[in-house]
């Protein structure tokens, strides 16, 4: 069940193991090499990217190659071989930091920073609305800002000191986010994984890979099992057909990415017209994922998404969309609302749920724990109280030197840490792999408090904090965490050298990344690269901030009651879900329904594992279902071990795709 359940279990009695510096080594390593290659691969050869959502494709990617050359060093060179341990710290390292090169920070780092200023026009008045409220060491020089848009001209040198105090500033800030999170992930880490014993579906890729040998080979891994390539077959010839395609037109591949499913009633009148944006992709890994998913979770996804849509017809059927003129309320900001207050309420059951952890942490800080120190947990209560409050003070005064409003950073802070609680859960006990929102922070603060509230440099800097990292929830740093927890657990591994561990990879992402990414864009200049990420997001945000100094918006009656009513529906749908074990709907899909990646890439491919797998435990039982497990994994790594090794070939021969 989403909402879990504490469960009394005994500490295991096997013996620890500590965190080798050879796995560390090679964890950073790996990162530094994802983080220098992915600028090429993503926006110029348009070949691979490190990967985004809740499973990623390159730290998959990267275990397998260590358990191929593992499979040589054990028959080899035995002493050399890594343990499980050892491949899983190197795993783990990846997930909590990869994510930021691609839609966590770094993209919208570089593109939100210089924006603002390229373009400014004498029309939108940007230099005088908005330039005075940005404070000069988030600045690069203006001739930066050209070359970054434009291109270095022929002969001219990367403007590097131009940009050191803008990174400088947002990786101290970006280091202090990814700890905050990290201390609040630990505190529940323990009563996440022991006490209600969570899913953590996501960990079974990684566990599956590596197998139960002490030192994992091919041999030992899922790769021995037949069943397993029914499942990865179908996958690597699709992707293999469609790399293909991108070089050789004639060569016939089904376009299965982004289809427009609802192109017929684009202009129709209303009700029909609602349907228009409708689309969706065939996506296997996602498939195989939710194969692996509790039925009520499957089916709540993809049920919630179409009684969205029913309830956009519904309301336009009254004459009352987001396209009509005169609405006195906009469905869709209503139903985000309404998805916003479930993920408060959500957070607020998590909370209450492991109400006893944070009371033990608590008096952990007076000396006065219930409980001993618990040698799995990557820190003691104590400690993760400490340093999530200490990172926050840090990020506080980092805000109010930037000319932001502390109490409203907290505010927006606030609602950011819902939503990271809410994907965490989300993650951690239903294994979703693509947890969007249909709502952000800055709009529930100014949707409910009204944008009188705050300073025009509040405003400035809360545009910048959601364009770098509140507008793209799907690498959300929590639920990295959690499962990485989950797999240091798994392998027994000690926890209290893990928060160094992270620092250090957090910290390596950012130092080879962003350089990484301005020499990749200064040489063609993001004009010419591809809109998302670059332009999309900070259009919208600074669009938006632009509209809100030119007509204020003011306290909205609707979205208050949306955000009431989806708090009370989510605690309705916990409280069924808890309660009876009748109730077939978990409440997962009601707080994502309107969310751009649930239209774009959950709903079908989720139906469509829920028909299979409801299929096959009623005419097979679950002794079918469960000798099928294997293949379902393979719709996985079919898909993502299959794109690496073509990156890896384009990347050899210089190939490159046209864009997409």
């Amino acid at each position: 069940m989403i909402t879990g359940a504490p469960v009394k279990t005994e500490r295991p009695t096997r013996p620890l193991t500590p965190i080798t510096p050879r796995a560390v080594l090679l964890g950073t390593l790996s990162i530094a090499f994802l983080a220098f290659i992915n600028p090429y691969l993503a926006f110029l050869s348009r070949t691979w990217t490190v990967g985004s959502g809740s499973l990623m494709g390159s730290p998959l990617v990267v275990l397998f190659l260590f358990v191929a050359a593992n499979t040589a060093f054990a028959r080899l060179f035995p002493r050399w071989a890594l343990t499980r341990g050892e491949l899983l710290v190197v795993y783990g390292m990846l997930i909590v930091s990869i994510g930021l090169a691609m839609q966590g920070g770094i993209p919208y780092i570089v593109s939100g920073t210089t924006y603002p200023f390229y373009m400014a026009t004498p029309e939108n008045n940007w230099q005088h609305i908005m330039w005075p409220y940005v404070p000069l060491w988030l600045r690069p020089s203006p001739q930066a800002v050209n070359w970054f848009w434009e291109g270095l001209p022929e002969g001219a040198r990367l403007p590097w000191s131009s940009w050191t105090m803008p990174l400088l500033a947002w990786s101290a800030f970006a280091i202090a986010l990814m700890g905050a999170v990290f201390c609040l992930g630990a505190l529940f880490s323990r009563d996440w994984i022991e006490r209600q014993r969570l899913a953590f579906p996501l960990v079974d890729i990684p566990l599956a890979l590596t197998g139960d040998a002490p030192a994992p080979t091919l041999a030992s891994s899922i790769l021995k099992n037949r069943v397993f390539w029914l499942g990865f077959t179908p996958p690597a010839i699709f992707a293999l057909l469609g790399w293909l395609h991108g070089i050789y037109p004639s060569v016939p591949a089904p376009q299965l990415d982004s289809m427009p499913l609802g192109r017929s009633f684009v202009g129709a009148p209303l009700p029909w017209g609602v349907l228009g944006d409708v689309q969706a992709s065939l996506l296997w890994s996602v498939i195989g994922i939710s194969c692996l998913l509790p039925g009520e979770v499957s089916l709540s996804l993809w049920l919630f998404y179409v009684l969205y849509r029913v309830q956009l017809l519904i309301w336009a059927s009254f004459g009352i969309a987001e396209e009509a003129q005169n609405s006195i309320i906009n469905p869709r900001i209503f139903i985000s609302f309404e998805e916003a207050g479930g993920f408060i309420a959500l957070a607020l059951v998590v909370l209450y749920q492991s109400r006893n952890t944070i009371r033990a942490a608590l008096l952990d800080l007076v000396g006065r724990s219930p409980e001993g120190v618990d040698p799995y947990a990557p820190l003691r209560g104590r400690a993760a109280v400490i340093g999530f409050l200490v990172t926050n003070a840090a990020m506080i005064w980092w805000a109010v030197q930037a000319g932001m409003s502390w109490w409203a950073f907290v505010l927006i802070m606030g609602v950011f840490y819902t939503v990271l609680i809410g994907a965490a859960r989300v993650v951690a006990a239903g294994g979703v792999m693509y947890v969007d929102t249909g709502f952000f922070p800055r709009a529930v603060l100014l949707r409910t408090l009204g944008a009188a509230a705050f300073t025009p440099a509040t405003h400035t800097i809360i545009s910048y904090l959601s364009v770098i990292f509140m507008y793209d929830p799907m690498n959300l740093c929590m639920p990295q965490f959690m499962n990485s927890f989950k797999l240091m657990h798994s392998a027994r591994m000690k926890g209290k050298t893990f928060p160094w561990v992270t620092l250090l990879a957090v910290v390596v992402i950012l130092a080879v990344g962003l350089p990484a990414i301005l020499k990749v864009v200064y040489s063609t200049g993001a004009s010419g690269l591809s809109r998302w990420p670059f332009t999309s997001y900070p259009r919208w945000a600074f669009g938006e901030l632009a509209a809100t100094f030119r007509s204020p918006e003011m306290p909205d009656f609707w979205s208050r009651l949306g955000l009431g009513l989806g708090a009370g529906i989510t605690f309705l749908l916990v409280w069924l879900n808890s309660r009876f074990l009748w109730w077939p709907v978990s409440p997962v899909g009601f707080i994502i329904a309107s969310a751009y990646e649930t239209n774009r890439s959950l709903w079908l491919n989720v139906f469509i594992a829920w028909l299979i797998t409801t299929l096959i435990k009623h005419y097979g039982g679950l002794r079918l279902y469960r000798s099928l497990r294997p293949a379902f994994i393979g719709l996985v790594l079919g898909q993502f071990l299959t794109q690496g090794a073509l990156a890896v070939i384009s990347s050899i021969f210089g190939i490159k795709l046209p864009p997409g």
